[in-house]
């Protein structure tokens, strides 16, 4: 079987058409709440961390769900559906609890797809090549997370509102429902067989799900480096040739991302899955020490720098590992209890770096974040799990 498939291209370019539906809007969302809305950071942790506690329930039951009906790909297409509909609310929201709402839709449908895609994605290659399918998957995922904030920038900076920007994010996330529903074919044949729930995934897979789940508390939203950058470039700038140093932050970060993503997966299938996760996680520990003490324009070239190395390959990395470990016919269940794990995670990591952000400092959010990513980065060198 080669690794490059329809299925493999497929879902990469639909994913890459959402990720510049979305991305153009994360791009200045946490902007859009504060200077825009009038919300403190707090509001931003909130908003984050209701959609990221939304989408794990979800996905929690949609990878179960998805191992036991014949119509998976069905579903899939309805989560990146609602995913646009979600973040097309956006236009016509006048205050920040309302956003809340519609991330919380949105993420719902991500959460409703994103197992389901995982799942297809693994049973369309060998073991041999997860690695490099999720890592070239992930390059293009990225390079969507690319042109959506590049259109932002270009948008903001030429006198355009937060509002022309949501309009616009419309136009990939429509193509991308298209793209999913009209490209990629299920790989799974026959009639699912599905294990009782009675029956416990492998322990290797639950050894992976204590780094990952500390990990994930300690891995805040990029929306805080994203308020971050706009900090360690005043007072040199005004406010908003901040702002706009600040999405282009997020440009930068996912440009990075988008170079790595691919020689990470082949990384992982030479070197081993388990290894190169566990240096992304240290990577992210290094970039909060940055947000902490630097400043200027090297300190953010540098923190766009390992922000964006470390977040593709967590992703691309963490479901090759998974779908190593696990078997085919449960892959959805593995899928939906790793993201929802990732999910509730993000969710207590989101609304704690919110509060300490607003009412201690920025300083001691990103310390917190880097020592537990730091710890979840050697215990996984320390106990790495063994591949079935």
């Amino acid at each position: 079987m080669r690794w490059l498939n329809r299925n493999v291209l497929g879902i990469g370019i639909a994913d890459l058409a959402a990720d510049a539906n979305y991305e153009m809007v994360f791009a200045v969302l946490p902007l859009f709440i504060t200077a825009g809305l009038g919300a403190p950071a707090f509001a931003v942790g909130l908003i984050e961390g209701v959609g990221d506690g939304s989408s794990a329930v979800v996905k929690l039951w949609s990878g179960w769900y998805s191992d036991r009906i014949a119509w998976r790909k069905r579903l899939a297409v309805g989560g990146y559906g609602t995913t646009v509909l979600g973040l097309g609310l956006l236009v016509a929201i006048t205050t920040w609890p309302q956003v809340v709402v519609a991330r919380a839709l949105a993420w719902m449908g991500r959460g409703l797809r994103q197992p389901i895609r995982s799942a297809m994605l693994a049973g369309s290659v060998e073991k041999k090549d997860l690695g490099k399918a999720f890592g070239f998957h992930e390059a293009l995922d990225t390079a969507g997370a690319l042109i959506g904030p590049a259109a932002a920038f270009l948008l903001l900076s030429s006198g355009h509102d937060f509002r022309a920007i949501f309009w616009v994010a419309l136009i990939p996330g429509a193509v991308c429902v298209v793209l999913f529903a009209l490209i990629t074919r299920d790989p799974r044949r026959e009639r699912p067989d599905p294990v009782s729930l009675r029956v416990p995934l492998p322990a290797g897979f639950w050894r992976l799900m204590l780094p990952v789940g500390v990990f994930g508390i300690g891995n805040f939203a990029t929306a805080f480096f994203t308020l971050r950058a706009a900090q360690i470039m005043q007072p040199e700038l005004t406010q908003a040739a901040a702002l706009s140093a600040a999405v282009g932050f997020y440009l930068a970060h996912n440009a990075v991302g988008a170079a790595v993503s691919f020689p990470a997966g082949w990384l992982a299938d030479h070197v081993g899955k388990a290894p190169v996760l566990a240096a992304a996680y240290v990577v992210f520990a290094a970039a909060c020490v940055v947000g902490v003490v630097g400043h200027g324009w090297f300190a953010l070239g540098l923190m766009a720098l390992l922000v964006g190395a470390q977040n593709p390959v967590v992703s691309s990395v963490e479901g090759s590992l998974t779908s190593s470990l696990v078997e085919p016919r449960r892959l959805g269940t593995a899928f939906g209890v790793l993201n929802g794990i990732n999910g509730v995670a993000d969710l207590a990591s989101s609304v704690v770096a919110g509060a300490l952000w607003t009412f201690v400092g920025p300083a001691v959010a990103l310390g917190l974040g880097s020592l537990l990513c730091a710890s979840a980065g050697v215990v996984l060198w320390v106990r790495q799990p063994k591949p079935v």
